[in-house]
């Protein structure tokens, strides 16, 4: 496939006089946005990139646009990546124009500035949250394209010399707003989705209890953002004791295991370029992938962006090695641990503990079905009680090396023993 290119923009927080330091002007973006799209599902908002009265406007908007063209026709949305270095936001872009439109809705806060490029925006996300978190981020950053003379293999909030927006590329391949996984009486937008970070004031306490016992910080980053949301947010009931909610955690539980794993499968076909080779039946429920399109009434996956089901994506992997399929079979040549893993022992786990049953029982309102044991039961075989969970041991398998000084002693060096030549007189 072509390469999936996104914008980036840093913004400074202590512009947005006359409010409490940690409410910048992206949180008061998000809240206009929120607002707005409650009662409009069509709303949008327009974010600006500032440059001083006494400049010139020099932004291409040519290859803006170009870049904005291009996803679109792969049927990819394009993110606008904004951050202070605290936080890590990314918006769903609509358009791009030079000239603010006339009555669209944007902050008092640009007012009397000069602005050289609008982005409209129909949702967003904060993805990121913190210092450190933010900077392991940008690290998945990088700009090596033709739009750029500089080549630069992860940001940092040190990089230098970038002019804004800048073109880049994500290697984690996130599609946060074309993998929209709501339940049905939830919204159409991202931005109307509980997100810890924003809502609850724990958040920090718990993500720092996760990356200091479950997973360390560098495997919790590889972790998608929507499941990580799942796992936050089940803690956090966890934490603040609402234990009555223990069916809604242990779902959770489940829908992160499921994020999770189509980020190990779809997501890394899609970023091996292969996707074109399967096919999707969208009329099956839930959707099935298949090998070959057997009724000419399907979609190649490369332009499926939902996510499967955990029992639909077990039966592609195993479908895929019975018929020894030449392109899966190259997309996962350097991951061969994570495919028998998946099949063998991660399967066993599933079938064994009815894990795939008991999230479609508490999906259809069956809850009665799932004692409150059982749904904790449920949190502790993914995350991890006393074992590691499903989810670590997914990535520790495919980031061995990466993690292994977690896990093994590996710079600890014994001070030879010096032999004496000294002989005792008796």
């Amino acid at each position: 496939m072509n390469s999936l290119y996104h914008f980036y923009l840093t913004f400074n927080p202590y512009l947005n006089q006359g409010n409490d330091p940690e409410y910048t002007q992206a949180h008061e973006f998000y809240n206009m946005l929120r607002n707005l799209v409650q009662t409009d599902p069509k709303a949008t908002c327009f974010w600006g990139k500032m440059i001083s009265k006494n400049r010139e406007a020099r932004v291409d908007i040519v290859s803006l646009q170009k870049v904005f063209e291009q996803n679109n026709a792969n049927q990819f949305s394009t993110h606008l990546y904004i951050t202070d270095f605290q936080n890590l936001w990314a918006g769903k872009i609509k358009n791009i124009t030079e000239l603010l439109p006339k009555n669209a809705n944007t902050l008092s806060f640009y007012q009397d500035k000069k602005v050289e490029i609008w982005f409209e925006i129909e949702d967003f996300i904060l993805i990121e949250h913190g210092h450190n978190n933010t900077a392991l981020r940008l690290q998945d950053f990088h700009i090596n394209n033709h739009f750029s003379q500089l080549e630069i293999s992860g940001l940092s909030p040190f990089t230098t010399g970038v002019k804004y927006p800048c073109i880049i590329e994500d290697r984690r391949f996130d599609q946060f707003f074309d993998e929209l996984d709501l339940d049905a009486n939830e919204s159409t937008h991202l931005a109307l989705k509980e997100n810890p970070n924003i809502h609850r004031s724990n958040t920090q306490q718990v993500t720092k209890a996760l990356t200091n016992y479950i997973f360390p910080e560098e495997l919790y980053a590889r972790i998608p953002h929507a499941a990580k949301l799942e796992i936050e947010t089940a803690e956090l009931d966890i934490f603040e004791k609402r234990h009555h909610n223990i069916h809604k955690i242990a779902f959770s539980y489940l829908k992160a295991l499921e994020i999770v794993v189509n980020d190990l499968i779809i997501h890394h076909l899609k970023k091996k370029g292969v996707a074109q080779a399967f096919f999707v039946d969208q009329q099956s429920s839930p959707p099935k992938i298949l090998l070959s399109d057997i009724n000419g009434n399907t979609v190649t996956l490369q332009a499926f962006h939902k996510n499967f089901s955990l029992n639909s994506l077990l039966y592609f992997i195993e479908n895929a090695l019975k018929h020894n399929n030449p392109e899966f079979k190259k997309a996962f040549a350097d991951q061969k641990d994570l495919i028998r893993y998946l099949t063998k022992d991660f399967t066993d786990i599933v079938k064994n503990n009815h894990l795939i049953e008991i999230r479609n029982a508490i999906a259809h309102g069956d809850q009665e079905k799932v004692t409150a044991k059982d749904a904790m039961a449920v949190r502790n075989i993914i995350l991890g009680f006393g074992s590691t969970g499903l989810i670590a041991q997914c990535y520790q398998i495919i980031n061995k090396e990466k993690l292994r000084h977690h896990y093994e002693v590996t710079e600890f060096k014994e001070t030879p023993k010096i032999k004496s030549n000294l002989k005792l007189v008796g």
